[in-house]
Order: C-alpha cells, then sequence, then structure tokens
C-alpha cells in the first residue's frame, strides 16, 4: 500500500504540536475517574470512632491490670484482642478525620506483652496510650458526645456482664473483665469532662458500681446483675439531658432552671484529658 507522504507530514506536525505545548496523552493511558483523589467520608459517627477507641481502650487496660496481678495469659487475650477484632477498619476512619492510627504501636505492645518483661511492657503501652490519644484529639468533643460515648461504653459493659456472670454465678470470666474495661474507660470520659455541674453526679453512680468486680480475676460466686449496670446508663443518660435542653430553659424564668442555665458552656467544645486510667 503506497503511503501519503502529505498526510504523514500534517500527522507528524500535529503531534509534535500537541506534545510542545504539553498536551500529549498516550492513546492507551484511561482516562482519569472523576472520584480519584477524593477521599471517602469516615464510616463511623464521631461518637461511634470513640466508643470503638474505648472499647480497645477497655482491653487494653484489663490487659495491663492482669499483667500486674501475674494473670499472664489473660492478660495476653485482652492484650491482643483489640487487634484481632476492634481495628479492623479503623484506618480508614483516621485518614477521613486526618489523623494516622497507631496499628504499629498496638502491635509492638502485644507482643511485649508475650514476654515476661515488665518494663518492656510498661514502656509498649505508654506508647500506644500517647498515639491512641492522638487519634481521639482528632474529634473535637462536647459535654453532649462525652455523654453519649459514655453512655455507650456503659451499655457495652453491661452485656458483657450479662454474658459473664449468670444468675449470680461467674460464667465467662472475659466477659466479666471486659465489663470492668469498658466501665472504666466511661468513668474517664466523666472525670475529664466539663461543666462538673452535670458530670460529678455521672461520676458518683458510676464509681458507685465498683462492688460489681470484688477482683479482676473473678471468684465463683457473684450477687450482681447487669441489670445495675444498665440502670446507671439509663441514669447517666438523663442526667446529660440537661446538655440539649439549655435552650428551652432559657425561655423559662422559673428557680427549677436557675442552676442548669449556670451551666453556660455546656454546648461549647471542650478539651478533654487523656482517660485517667489509661496512662
Amino acid at each position: 500500500m503506497t503511503k501519503n507522504p502529505t498526510r504523514c507530514s500534517i500527522a507528524a506536525i500535529w503531534l509534535i504540536g500537541l506534545w510542545s505545548c504539553g498536551e500529549a496523552v498516550s492513546p492507551s493511558e484511561p482516562e482519569a475517574s472523576p472520584e480519584q483523589g477524593v477521599e471517602a467520608p469516615a464510616a463511623l459517627s464521631d461518637t461511634e470512632y470513640l466508643v470503638r477507641l474505648g472499647l480497645m481502650r477497655g482491653h487494653l487496660l484489663v490487659g495491663r491490670e492482669l499483667y500486674g496481678l501475674g494473670a499472664l495469659d489473660a492478660a495476653r487475650s485482652h492484650s491482643k484482642h483489640p487487634t484481632d477484632e476492634l481495628y479492623a477498619g479503623m484506618e480508614h476512619e483516621f485518614t477521613a478525620r486526618n489523623t494516622i492510627g497507631f496499628g504499629d504501636e498496638l502491635a509492638a505492645h502485644a507482643l511485649a506483652s508475650e514476654g515476661e518483661d515488665a518494663a518492656a511492657v510498661s514502656a509498649a503501652y505508654a506508647k500506644l496510650a500517647a498515639a491512641m490519644a492522638r487519634t481521639e484529639a482528632a474529634v473535637q468533643t462536647s459535654p453532649a458526645m462525652i455523654v453519649d460515648v459514655t453512655v455507650a461504653l456503659l451499655r457495652e459493659a453491661a452485656a458483657e456482664y450479662a454474658i459473664g456472670v449468670v444468675d449470680g454465678k461467674l460464667s465467662n470470666a472475659h466477659e466479666y473483665q471486659d465489663a470492668y474495661g469498658f466501665t472504666q474507660i466511661a468513668l474517664s470520659w466523666a472525670k475529664g469532662a466539663t461543666p462538673h455541674e452535670v458530670f460529678d453526679p455521672i461520676v458518683e453512680r458510676i464509681e458507685g458500681l465498683s462492688e460489681m468486680w470484688p477482683d479482676l480475676v473473678p471468684p465463683e460466686e457473684l450477687g450482681q446483675k447487669a441489670a445495675r449496670i444498665y440502670g446507671v446508663a439509663a441514669q447517666v443518660e438523663i442526667l446529660g439531658l440537661v446538655l440539649t435542653s439549655l435552650p428551652a430553659l432559657n425561655e423559662r424564668g422559673d428557680a427549677a432552671t436557675v442552676r442548669a442555665l449556670e451551666i453556660r458552656k455546656s454546648h461549647e467544645p471542650v478539651e478533654r484529658k487523656a482517660p485517667t486510667t489509661f496512662q
């Protein structure tokens, strides 16, 4: 077949012109999708995100305390639980909130817990705690959100206790211990929050649950029921209602609302210290 030199010259000039303008595109290169480079939104709400982190904290807290008691097998089980079940999928949540995760610290702590070097475990735990605090700081909390997180953790603790203790007898030590850890993290949220006029009675009610765990290594007989934790969760939720009802209260002038109205900062974002039981 005879080539047309004129047509070839025109084609060559056209390609050279495109390259000189920086517009040439390889015909085999696919077009960029409109979605490329756009980050997907978080799958969890900020409250759910903090609750998920709180559950991890609870397991790790229990693991640390059990390790200190010499119950190494149980401690190792709790220390690995966040990696096995709770951490999956969280990297996306961290990215969506412009922070980084703590997978390396979590793995390092679990590995240290496999040994018997208490100093190494403590050092790994401290690094993990700092990394988890960073991921929590990516969320701007409010008093109402803290109440929601606290209630969710208490309800999870109640569900675990109901499995761990049946008819006043120990049924599952691991779940009994989980309930303790989740309750302690709920307490730490309440202790670190303001305004104290709302959170002081919440702290008091959660602290009242301490007798449900006479020992972290549980006895066989336990005269407590999960309903008690559910009851405290409901009380905390009711006590927290003042945080969302202030606008309506502000329209009233009766003496019964004066105390609530003094909590003027209840709708403002608050800085919360790292959970006091996870240091």
